[in-house]
C-alpha cells in the first residue's frame, strides 16, 4: 500500500459572505507512516498530521477537501466538501461515522449535516457534503471537523493550520558578516517581536532587519516566513551624537537606546574625540547604572533626572566629577560612585 498522503485547503475568517479562502489546511489518518514536505513522522495513535501538497491518497481510496464556503443568514451555514474516488477493484460502502464540528476555543460542538454511507464502484469518484449552522459572531472564532470514514480518522482545520503542523523556518541574524542569533519560525508566520541585537561592549545595538544585504527591504511584522531566511542589520550607537568637524568634542544630545540589562556605559571617544553631554541629553529613561569616562570634558544643564534609583559611576574624583558640570546648581551627587572604571564585556 502507497504511503498515505494528505492536503486542503485553507479557511479564513468567516466573515463577510467567507470571501478570500486560503489555501492551507490539515487532517489527519491512521497510517504507519505519513510524509509530506513539511512533515516526516509516525502516526499509530491517531495523532493528528498535516502535509501541504498533495492529496490524501493509497490504493483503496483517495480523498481531496474542496474550498470550504459559508452564507450568512440569522447564523453563518458552514459547507465543507470532500471529493472521494474509490481505488479498490471492487464496489465499497463507505460508513461516514462520529461527524463533529467543534469550535476550539470553548469545545462547543454543532451539528453537521451529513450522509451516512457512500457505495462507489472501482474508480469511481463522488462527493461528501458537511454542513453545519455556526453563529454570526465569529471573527476570531476557529473550527475544526472531524469525522471517520471506514478505517480513517480524518481531523480537518477549515480556518488555518495550527503551529504544530507547520514546518520549522529558521531565521538567521547577520550583523558585520556574522550570524548573531538564530531562531525558529513557522512556517508562514511572521516574526512579531523582532530581536534586538545588542552589542558585547554595550554600545551599539540593532532593532531593524532587512531581507537582504543591501538594506533594500525591510521585514516588518506582515513579513511571512515560508524559507530558510536570513535577516540583515546594521549596528547603531545607543546614544544620539551631534557634533561637526569644528567642534572640540564629540556631544552625546540623546539616548537611541537603553541596553536590556539596565546598563548604559559612554565611551571613551567618539570619532576620536573626547566626549561632551548637552543639554537634557540622558534623562527620563529606565536604567539601573551609568558610566562616565574620564575622558568626559563637560555636562551641561538638565542631566540624570528621572532616572530613578540609578547609581553613577565616574571613573575620576568626586572633585573632578563637580568640575565637569556647566552650572554647580546641576551638580548630581546622589547615588555615586567615584574612581570606578566601566566593566569590560568579553
Amino acid at each position: 500500500m502507497k504511503k498515505l498522503l494528505l492536503s486542503f485547503s485553507f479557511f479564513a475568517v468567516l466573515l463577510t459572505g467567507c470571501s478570500s479562502p486560503n489555501n492551507l489546511s490539515n487532517t489527519s489518518i491512521n497510517s504507519n507512516s505519513i510524509n509530506s514536505g513539511n512533515v516526516n513522522t509516525q502516526d499509530n495513535k491517531n495523532k493528528i498530521i498535516y502535509t501541504d501538497s498533495v492529496a490524501i491518497e493509497d490504493d483503496k481510496i483517495k480523498m481531496e477537501f474542496n474550498k470550504p464556503s459559508c452564507y450568512a443568514d440569522s447564523n453563518y451555514r458552514l459547507s465543507i466538501s470532500v471529493d472521494i474516488t474509490n481505488k479498490e477493484y471492487k464496489t465499497v460502502l463507505y460508513k461516514i461515522r462520529n461527524v463533529e464540528l467543534i469550535k476550539e476555543s470553548t469545545s462547543a460542538n454543532y451539528k453537521v449535516s451529513y450522509s451516512d454511507s457512500l457505495s462507489l464502484e472501482a474508480e469511481m469518484k463522488s462527493t461528501l457534503y458537511f454542513s453545519a449552522n455556526i453563529p454570526s459572531n465569529i471573527k476570531s472564532d476557529k473550527y475544526k471537523l472531524t469525522f471517520s470514514i471506514n478505517s480513517y480518522n480524518i481531523t480537518y482545520y477549515p480556518y488555518e493550520t495550527p503551529d504544530e503542523f507547520r514546518a520549522n523556518r529558521a531565521i538567521k541574524y547577520h550583523i558585520l558578516n556574522n550570524v548573531v542569533k538564530t531562531d525558529i519560525v513557522k512556517d508562514g508566520r511572521t516574526i512579531s517581536d523582532a530581536y534586538t541585537y545588542e552589542s558585547l561592549d554595550n554600545l551599539y545595538y540593532c532593532n531593524a532587519w532587512y531581507l537582504d544585504s543591501n538594506y533594500k527591504t525591510k521585514l516588518t511584522s506582515s513579513t511571512k516566513i515560508k524559507e530558510e531566511t536570513n535577516l540583515y542589520g546594521v549596528q547603531s550607537s545607543n546614544f544620539k551624537w551631534m557634533t561637526t568637524s569644528s567642534d572640540a568634542w564629540s556631544f552625546v544630545s540623546g539616548i537611541n537606546h537603553v541596553p536590556s540589562n539596565g546598563i548604559l556605559i559612554l565611551p571613551e571617544k567618539y570619532l576620536n574625540k573626547e566626549l561632551a553631554i548637552s543639554n537634557n541629553a540622558i534623562r527620563n529613561i529606565s536604567v539601573s547604572k551609568i558610566y562616565i569616562p574620564k575622558t568626559m570634558h563637560r555636562i551641561y544643564g538638565g542631566n540624570f533626572t528621572g532616572i530613578g534609583n540609578a547609581t553613577i559611576y565616574y571613573e575620576g574624583s568626586e572633585t573632578e566629577w563637580k568640575a565637569l558640570f556647566y552650572s554647580q546648581s546641576d551638580v548630581v551627587t546622589k547615588n555615586m560612585v567615584y574612581n570606578t572604571k566601566a566593566p569590560k564585556y568579553n
